[in-house]
């Protein structure tokens, strides 16, 4: 099977580079087995011990800060859960942020500090919340940055790819990846979005924007911003329309509609696009009617969907016809399928709904989500056929027909061939990369 320009419509690039080099807790089959491992230097960044990986729904305990304190009581540490969007910390790493010791910080507005029945932080930070440690660790230097960017590069290429999507560029990742593709080595055509990490911030990233257009090389594209609406559904941040099951709330809702808004018009006055991440069915249903609206009004432009694990009937038919598109991970559904439906119930009507979308003709392209899984065009298929035996309504057609972008002109003589689902040549501008 051939696949021209092979595209992984939703990566973390420096991520994928980077999160290879911390700690991994993917293997770990309970919280107090963390106290097995040996971290090396590589596994720190400044005084601060970081990883990456680990999944509490594999585990009858939850993980605590109690359990760290016994392997690390002196050193801050931040190890980050498998969805991204939980910090598992020390008291240490605690008291630095200012959440121990007799200080108490208000919860902050689409995030979450577990507590135990007395009140005390446990150890996890959820969302918005995780920035409180976040804002601590000190950022990757320049150097680093490019070896994160290279080796992300190396492993996108192996895996079968020759385009992507990166979701979280920044001022320091762009200027790294300008260098890289003047020195020849970037053997990927990038589509980069900006990470607009609050509302305050939307004027000085669209300036950014600005500048990084007029200077983008020929194998980076300047796209728009990447705002996040609502969390992960395995965390429980995901913003649902009724409550997860035997809870009391229905996840985490990040950005106000005033500020989504400003943020849409602005956007596209400039003439960027806007890619929201928006999981739960409501987080979905609520950015596609604002950006419905504003189409109605006459203000138009571009919504991309990041993820739509969960998108109701209602909410795909507001898309129709408008320039909306959908960026779904089918490899999600490998791991979530052994908890999906004890969180959301029959909410899991409207779960990984590509044939839906295939119906109402509203475009979309599958991706990896790498790293949170692993850039991996096997998976993808498998994720397709194992859906589908479990009851999700089976796409129609090949899959191949959403892994492909969709300007073959931007890097002619680019494919990817297939035996047995995995690459076995790629080839980008008439180089052969494998």
């Amino acid at each position: 099977m051939r696949i021209d320009s092979c595209f992984d419509s939703h990566v973390h690039w420096a991520a994928t580079g980077e999160f290879v080099q911390r700690l991994q807790l993917n293997s770990l089959s309970s919280p107090e087995k963390i106290l097995e491992l040996k971290p090396s230097s590589q596994h720190y960044r400044g005084e601060w011990l970081i990883g990456f990986g680990w999944d509490d729904t594999l585990w009858e305990n939850k993980p605590t800060r109690a359990v760290l304190d016994r392997w690390f009581p002196d050193t801050p540490v931040a190890l980050s859960r498998c969805d991204g969007h939980v910090l598992w910390c020390n008291s240490e790493a605690l008291k630095r942020a200012g959440l121990l010791g007799g200080v108490s910080l208000k919860e902050p507005n689409g995030g979450r500090v577990e507590r135990d029945d007395q009140g005390a932080p446990t150890g996890l930070l959820v969302d918005q919340a995780r920035e409180l440690v976040d804002n601590l660790i000190p950022q990757p230097t320049a150097s680093e940055t490019r070896r994160h960017l290279l080796e992300g590069v190396k492993r996108f290429n192996k895996a079968g790819y020759t385009h992507i999507r990166d979701m979280t560029c920044d001022e320091h990742k762009w200027n790294e990846a300008v260098k890289i593709d003047g020195t020849g080595l970037l053997t990927l055509a990038v589509e980069e979005y900006f990470w607009l990490k609050e509302p305050g911030a939307l004027d000085s990233v669209l300036t950014l924007l600005n500048r990084a257009k007029n200077e983008a090389p020929e194998n980076l594209r300047v796209m728009g911003v990447k705002i996040f609406l609502d969390g992960a559904l395995g965390s429980e941040g995901a913003w649902l329309s009724k409550c997860y099951c035997g809870k009391s709330h229905s996840g985490l809702r990040l950005w106000e509609d005033s500020a989504l808004r400003e943020t849409l018009i602005k956007t596209w006055e400039k003439g960027f696009q806007v890619a929201c991440h928006a999981i739960g069915d409501e987080a979905a249903d609520r950015i596609v009617s604002l950006a419905a609206g504003l189409n109605q009004e006459g203000i138009k432009g571009t919504l991309h969907i990041e993820h739509g694990e969960l998108i109701r009937g209602e909410t795909i038919n507001k898309m129709r016809g408008l320039p909306f598109e959908v960026h779904m991970q089918p490899s999600h559904w490998l791991g979530d399928q052994v908890w999906l439906k004890e969180k959301i119930g029959d909410l899991i009507n409207h779960a990984f709904p590509w044939r839906k979308l295939q119906e109402a003709e509203v475009p979309f392209d599958f991706g990896s989500d790498a790293p949170i899984e692993p850039a991996n065009i096997a998976r993808i298929f498998q994720a397709l056929r194992q859906s589908a035996e479990a009851g999700i309504p089976r796409l129609l057609g090949s899959p191949a027909t959403y892994m492909g972008h969709r300007d073959l002109s931007w890097t002619p003589n680019t494919f990817t061939l297939l035996e047995d689902e995995s690459p076995a040549q790629v080839v980008f501008k008439g180089e052969h990369l494998l």
